[in-house]
Order: C-alpha cells, then structure tokens, then sequence
C-alpha cells in the first residue's frame, strides 16, 4: 500500500512530527526534572510530601514519553522511506535513549520498594541507615539515567536539525 506513496512529498510533514514529538519529550524533561522537581522539593517543608508528589509527577511523564516513543517508531518508519545519510545514527541514539528511559523506569521501581524499607524522610534519625544508603545511590543511577536520557534527546535534535 505504502510502497506506491511518493514520501519525499511528505517529507516537511514527517519532519515537522518528529521534531515536535522530540521537542514534547525533551521539554518534559527539562520542564520536569530540572524546574519543577527542584521547585517543589524547596517550596514544600515536607520531604515525605514532596517525594510523593514528584512521583505522581513522573508517573505522568512516564505516560507522555511511553505514548511518544511509540508514536516515534512510527515516525521512523516514515523516514526510512526518505533518502538522508544520517537515519542509521539516529536510530542508534534512538534505542540508547530508550534504554535510559526503561532502565530510568526500572531503577525507580526499585526506588519506591526501598523507599518503604527507609520510612520517613523527615525523620532524620529513622531515615540514616543501610535502607536510605541504598537510596540515595541507587537515586543517584536514576538521576544519571534522566540525564542521559536528556542528552540523547538534544543529540537527536541535532542530528535531525542538522544532519551529518
């Protein structure tokens, strides 16, 4: 059906959905974890309350960039019907940011069963311990996890700016 379709005609379109759909995903992430998450961790004087904002927060975000990423595969199959020397790279990027994104999503799993195993963050003195060593580690492979998942985000957009 596909193969009579002249895609080259559609090229600006095509060019169009992807860079919004990298733009929705990496503004979510900038708009999320860089602003709002740093926001309402100084503005709210509950620690306890705050984590558990944040990760209905990000529960959301897991939604957008789920539904994005998908809508994305299909966006890539458009592209390979055009003729650029750079779709390979992206590809390759593409399947590095997803793999940041599921192991992100792994890691906070883990987050939250250790999170019930060190109690409460406002209590400083039930929260020290194994259990909260154990979290701000594996918190911290999740932050590092985000942050690539960001760079591999601007390093699309430069390549489907650009293209090499």
């Amino acid at each position: 059906m596909f193969e009579t379709v002249d895609f080259v005609a559609y090229e600006p379109h095509i060019d169009f959905a992807y860079t919004t759909l990298l733009m929705i995903w990496g503004g979510s992430l900038v708009g999320i974890g860089m602003l709002a998450v740093p926001f309402i961790f100084k503005h709210i004087k509950s620690r306890d309350e705050a984590s558990t904002l944040t990760s209905l927060i990000f529960r959301r975000q897991d939604m957008l960039i789920r539904g994005v990423a998908i809508t994305m595969l299909f966006v890539f199959y458009f592209k390979s019907k055009l003729a650029y020397s750079y779709q390979y790279y992206e590809w390759v990027v593409y399947v590095g940011v997803l793999h940041f994104f599921i192991f992100g999503k792994i890691a906070s799993k883990r987050l939250w069963k250790i999170r019930a195993d060190v109690g409460s963050f406002d209590n400083r003195a039930e929260a020290a311990g194994e259990a909260m060593r154990k979290f701000q580690n594996l918190h911290k492979v999740a932050r590092y996890l985000y942050m690539a998942q960001f760079i591999g985000v601007v390093i699309l957009l430069y390549l489907h700016a650009f293209g090499l």
